[in-house]
């Protein structure tokens, strides 16, 4: 006996009321469900819809469908960061080093040509302030998505949350580094040079995570779940 489709919706409906507001990992949900109602129905095809569900929920546990959120966010952060990683190791080879070194170099360059403490500062601080803004221009949207469609995403989630957290971090690092350094060396000083090393890996990490990425996450759910597009 199969489940019609009105039976399917009632578990989308019964997965958001037990608190999973992600559409990837409710489909999971879903299927699960599903296939061990219709096994069950094999078996005692007397039992109702309703019966059924509730005793396959009870086998989740006290928790009911926490576990496996918790699970699918833990597996979703490794492939987010090996994503990550995967494009970051893209410019350390040919012919992106070749970019990253022209990209210190600028930055040093500026630092030389406005030789004043706070244009280092500035540079820094203007980035981030400008990737900000993209963050939050993209958390609009996907939240415009979202009320549009009725649809979330467990991964968009993921991926602007560690983006948020890397630009709530990392501008004071840099500064405070650069600032412990610049006034105790000469400006052609390694250690000097290294504070404008860690900016730019850092801004390309910031760029790979807002630019880059979310194009990956988007083919990677389209070819999943169709509804994504």
């Amino acid at each position: 006996m199969k489940l019609t489709a009105q039976q399917i919706q009632q578990l989308y409906t019964f997965t958001r009321q037990h608190y999973v507001e992600w559409y990837d990992l409710q489909s999971e949900l879903v299927d699960h469900l599903a296939n061990a109602i219709e096994q069950e129905w094999e078996q005692k095809p007397n039992r109702t819809f309703d019966e059924v569900l509730n005793n396959e929920f009870k086998k989740f546990g006290v928790f009911g469908f926490m576990d496996i959120v918790e699970e699918r966010q833990k597996f979703l952060n490794k492939k987010y960061t090996r994503l990550i990683w995967s494009y970051y190791r893209e410019f350390f080879g040919l012919p992106k080093i070749i970019l990253t070194v022209a990209l210190v170099f600028g930055v040093h360059t500026i630092n030389h040509l406005f030789s004043n403490r706070d244009v280092f500062s500035t540079i820094v601080v203007s980035f981030f302030l400008i990737s900000i803004a993209f963050t939050f221009k993209k958390r609009y949207n996907f939240k415009q998505k979202a009320k549009k469609t009725g649809v979330k995403w467990l991964f968009e989630d993921i991926m602007l949350n560690r983006v948020s957290l890397l630009l709530f971090l990392f501008p004071s690092m840099i500064i405070n580094i650069f600032n412990a350094f610049r006034d105790k060396i000469g400006f052609y000083d390694g250690s000097l040079i290294l504070g404008e090393i860690a900016f730019v890996l850092v801004g390309l990490l910031i760029f790979i995570q807002i630019n880059i990425i979310p194009k990956r996450v988007a083919e990677d759910l389209a070819k999943t779940y169709p509804e994504y597009s």
